[in-house]
């Protein structure tokens, strides 16, 4: 089969178009052959060495969808020609957290595409069949593949982590990325006002067509925090930071007493100093969120299916184009999510 394999951290060109054997099936999993895989920011963290504990060689990618080809001993709930898309990993199902369905917590899995496994970027891909989620036939393959990465991590954020209220106001950062598109539609379907930022006037259209309220341009030293006071008087209730480090005190500071902010994205690895007599005086929260549960996953699934939410898809391009989807990601260049099309 053909796959993209990172052999080496670095640059974009570290990527390689390879013939790479056809993963046998194990008990437990299923084989799927990919029809289309996302490519998320994170995929560019991964391949700069963001996470130690990543497998060398590795093939990349930890969004996909496509159809079940072969079934492992073992296997009950699938069969052979189901579509289906990818949870980022196999809860457990048993442990405190995914009792309490936090199953991105699952203390007992340590299986994570694209990291301790390979991924999606191939034409087939072996996956445990605990971690994957049916995909209804109205939905096409290049925007299911991309739902639980997007949508449903921004589900995740705003019901679970920030526990957003109908009425409130939700901030966004980085607005145009992939997250970031989907996050204002799910706060709209929460019953909150939306406000985008971005740092490209070129994308104010697109995040306008995605339901933003209002859209904010944050340049240079990327401080919004005046403007969105100044806009919205004593501040919005919910950031929702999917920028990190450049944009969390911005993000705290745009929050009225009593807010929260969740941070959902670090593209740039960095860390953060917080001021703590902010946080004090204005009793506010901050939290983390990662991943989506079943349950985001599948409500995110009916969103689309019933047309109440849009997969923001920026372009299609082969498996070959690997290397140019990073490279435009690094360029800050597209605004949704690029999918690559084994």
């Amino acid at each position: 089969m053909k796959a993209v394999v990172l052999r080496e951290i670095g640059p974009a060109e570290n990527l390689k178009l390879e013939d790479a054997p056809r993963p046998e099936v194990t008990p437990g999993h299923v084989l799927v052959r990919v029809r289309a895989a996302g490519v998320c920011y994170r995929d560019i963290v991964d391949r700069r060495g963001g996470f130690p504990y990543m497998k060398s060689p590795v093939v990349p990618g930890h969004e996909f969808a496509g159809e079940v080809v072969e079934l492992g001993e073992g296997v009950v709930g699938r069969r052979v020609g189901d579509r289906v898309v990818n949870l980022h990993r196999p809860p457990c199902g048993i442990c405190q957290y995914c009792r309490a369905g936090h199953e991105p917590r699952c203390t007992s899995s340590l299986y994570a595409f694209g990291l301790t496994v390979d991924g999606g970027y191939a034409e087939y891909v072996l996956a445990p069949a605990g971690c994957l989620v049916p995909l209804p036939d109205e939905i096409a393959f290049q925007h299911g593949c991309f739902l639980a990465c997007t949508a449903g991590v921004a589900l995740r954020a705003l019901r679970v982590r920030a526990a957003v209220r109908e009425g409130e106001t939700v901030l966004v950062t980085g607005a145009s990325g992939g997250v970031g598109l989907h996050a204002l539609q799910v706060a709209r379907l929460l019953g909150a006002r939306t406000l985008a930022v971005t740092s490209s006037p070129a994308k104010v259209d697109a995040l306008r067509a995605a339901g933003a309220d209002d859209v904010l341009v944050a340049t240079g030293d990327l401080a919004f925090h005046k403007e969105v006071k100044r806009r919205t008087g004593a501040g919005v209730d919910v950031a929702l930071d999917c920028v990190g480090a450049p944009t969390l005190n911005s993000s705290l500071r745009s929050l009225r007493a009593m807010g929260r902010v969740v941070v959902i994205g670090n593209v740039t690895m960095e860390r953060a100093e917080i001021n703590a007599g902010l946080m004090i005086l204005n009793e506010l929260s901050a939290a983390g969120s990662s991943g989506c549960s079943r349950d985001d996953l599948l409500q995110v699934i009916a969103w689309v299916r019933d047309k109440r939410l849009e997969p923001k898809l920026a372009q299609v391009l082969p498996l070959a184009s690997a290397v140019e989807a990073h490279r435009r990601l690094e360029a800050k260049g597209v605004a949704g999510r690029l999918v690559l099309a084994p």
